[in-house]
């Protein structure tokens, strides 16, 4: 698909529009609802800055008109007799002078600062809209995880509808729980979790989505803002002085103007199509090679221990030379004719306006009776207005090279925003999953889980099952222990049951997310305070309670994290010098993840009622682990715990193991 300035560009453009100029509700509400502050108060909104600008740009026109006469003034004062000489006059003209290039250059100045208040604007405003659609309905981890391959594969699967064969597996619970509930309150998922059902290229190689939001869209604004004041007024400057040259020339004088102006459109346009593919090219290649950069900065320990510098070295200058170096050399020789071609227009129009007055002069003999005095003064004149009206036109070609960037920027981000909005499908409504409740008058025939039919396949791989048809049911209090090979599926289980997985599933599933926390095996971390850290990931803490802090300080003083403190000076609220993921080591940073589900068991509002743990103490000694379940064990919770020791079962009432091809086995556990 091309990326250049072609139709496609002014449609993708028309469709941000309404993010530059928000007028609709709608569009202030979508912007507006991602930032704290209002994005769009009257006094600030887009409009007001563009028809600011525009009166400003009138104004500096108007002073440019006055500036544009002066010479021919000062051509009848300097050309007079002695006798005729005006000095009074002179020095009224010189102040004049001065005055009216005061004025210019502060309206000047003054539309340079109203472009760039507006570059803010509008940057602020994409951000906020780009960020708001990025951080829902987990796109980010859609962007991360769906590949080109997993997409063409699921689109073959929905056109081919794929069966699992049928596995009948006991469980350690009789079926007739799952008959005697109403089946109504399952969420049968057996259409695509995933943007699948897209075909278009838009959809496809989405790149960088960290360089799109930031590096793009700033660029994109900030070029965009640039011209607009250019943009804003040549249709008005250019309709008054195509007037007057006709008043000048005749009709003939603005149609070579406009000939000349659109023959250099043409030829310009071809190489701004190509240099816009370029950039569109290099900045994708250019993200790709700041994220290997940061993949060093991440794994940089590892390296060290491999002693792979030579290794690392060889790598980034091979991708360098054969995807950079390249694309450089590419668009140095096209905007080498892209300004070779808009340089030749701007100066042959430099000639142009001579060759209309002399045409005026010396072919049509329309001054021929005018003194020798006037005539000056005439040719001064027409020479500003034919100059300027030529002069207009080629401030319009000279913005090629900014068109090349907005182009290629409007392409990357628009694209992006399809892609977003593409995935924005049914498959998260699945999140919202009613709990079931089987009657009985024993607590302990509260489900809080229940899995009917399950299955499911590798998104990079369909033919790769990895659950066929999983029945289980967990009520309150019990703890589910899932064991297998490394690789073999445990995770992915957990993916599934959270929807995040771009998969299509068969099956039936149910539980309360409201009322549930997963710990991972990779706890995320930021550099935040510390009380933000903790309270991930709720979004609206408030000021903190006495009670807050002290439990905080007591945890890490429970769990052997009391020295986190000394890297903030024992306040709460201040931001680390580096990342937590940097400072601590992995077994730190799981007793954090821990403290930080205990702080969320205690302070929500909804109570936690059923704990996904994956191998939460895989970096922790025997006797922390003994710690963590023991205390989960006294707090009657529901478990679902991945991991590889045999110590773990002890901790468990059921074990799921999973093998190969899907199969798995339920059994109970029975403890010595």
């Amino acid at each position: 698909m091309s990326h250049g300035l072609n139709f496609l560009f002014l449609k993708r453009f028309y469709n941000l529009f309404h993010v530059f100029i928000p007028i609709s509700r709608l569009s202030l509400k979508n912007i507006d609802e991602s930032s704290s502050t209002s994005c769009c108060s009257c006094y600030q909104h887009p409009l007001l800055l563009i028809f600011l600008i525009l009166a400003n740009e009138g104004l500096l026109q108007y002073i440019i008109y006055l500036v544009g006469l002066l010479p021919s003034k000062f051509y009848v004062q300097l050309s007079a007799s002695p006798n005729n000489r005006d000095l009074p006059m002179f020095r009224w003209l010189v102040l004049q002078a001065f005055i009216y290039v005061c004025i210019n250059a502060f309206l000047k100045s003054l539309s340079q600062f109203l472009a760039s208040v507006l570059y803010v604007k509008w940057r602020t405003n994409l951000v906020c809209y780009l960020q708001t659609l990025y951080f829902t309905k987990q796109r980010y981890y859609h962007l991360s995880n769906t590949t080109y391959e997993q997409k063409t594969q699921q689109k073959q699967q929905q056109e081919n509808s794929r069966t699992y064969k049928n596995y009948t597996l006991q469980t350690s619970h009789d079926d007739d729980d799952i008959s005697r509930s109403n089946s109504s309150v399952f969420v049968s998922l057996n259409s695509s979790l995933t943007p699948s059902q897209v075909s278009n290229d838009s959809c496809i190689n989405i790149d960088n989505p960290d360089q799109r939001i930031t590096q793009d869209t700033d660029q994109l604004c900030k070029t965009l803002a640039y011209i607009i004041p250019l943009l804003l007024v040549s249709p008005f400057t250019i309709a008054y002085y195509v007037y007057r040259t006709w008043q000048i020339t005749g009709y003939w004088g603005p149609l070579t103007i406009f000939l000349y102006f659109i023959l250099s459109t043409i030829i310009n346009k071809y190489f701004i199509s190509c240099v816009s593919r370029t950039i569109y090219k290099q900045n994708s290649y250019e993200g790709s090679y700041r994220y290997l950069h940061t993949q060093i900065r991440t794994h940089n320990e590892s390296i060290a221990f491999y002693n792979g510098g030579l290794f690392e070295l060889k790598r980034f200058n091979l991708y360098f030379i054969s995807k950079i170096r390249v694309i450089l050399y590419r668009r140095t020789v096209q905007e080498f004719f892209l300004s070779l071609t808009t340089n030749l227009f701007d100066y042959i129009g430099s000639i142009l306006s001579y060759l209309l007055i002399s045409v005026a002069l010396f072919v049509f003999h329309l001054y021929d009776h005018l003194p020798q005095s006037d005539i000056i003064k005439t040719i001064s004149q027409i020479s500003f207005i034919t100059m300027y009206l030529i002069y207009r036109f080629s401030m319009l070609n000279d913005i090629t090279d900014k068109m090349t960037i907005i182009a290629a920027n409007t392409h990357r981000v628009q694209t992006f925003i399809e892609w977003m909005k593409k995935i924005d499908t049914k498959w998260n409504d699945s999140n919202n999953r009613p709990i079931i409740t089987v009657t009985g008058e024993n607590d302990s025939q509260h489900v809080v889980l229940q899995i009917k039919d399950l299955s499911y396949s590798s998104p990079a791989n369909i033919q790769h099952v990895l659950m066929k048809n999983l029945n289980l049911i967990l009520h309150d209090h019990q703890r589910l222990l899932i064991t297998g090979d490394s690789g073999i599926g445990k995770t992915s289980l957990f993916r599934v049951l959270h929807s995040i997985w771009p998969i299509t599933i068969n099956g039936k599933f149910s539980f309360d997310q409201t009322q549930s926390f997963l710990l991972p095996q990779r706890p995320y971390f930021t550099n935040q305070p510390l009380y933000n850290e903790l309270f991930y990931p709720n979004h609206s803490i408030n000021l903190p309670t006495t009670e807050q802090q002290s439990e905080i300080e007591h945890l890490l003083a429970e769990w052997n994290l009391s020295h986190l403190l000394q890297y903030v000076n024992s306040n709460l609220f201040l931001c680390p010098k580096y990342s937590w993921n940097d400072l601590l080591s992995p077994g730190e940073l799981q007793r954090l993840s821990f403290i930080r589900f205990l702080l969320q068991d205690k302070f929500q509002i909804n109570p936690i009622k059923l704990l996904f743990l994956d191998e939460i103490a895989s970096s922790l000694d025997l006797n922390m682990e003994m710690k963590i379940y023991n205390y989960l064990i006294e707090k009657h919770l529901t478990i679902i715990s991945i991991g590889h020791r045999q110590t773990l079962k002890q901790y468990h009432h059921i074990e799921l193991k999973l093998y190969a091809n899907g199969l798995h086995t339920i059994e109970n556990i029975v403890h010595d």
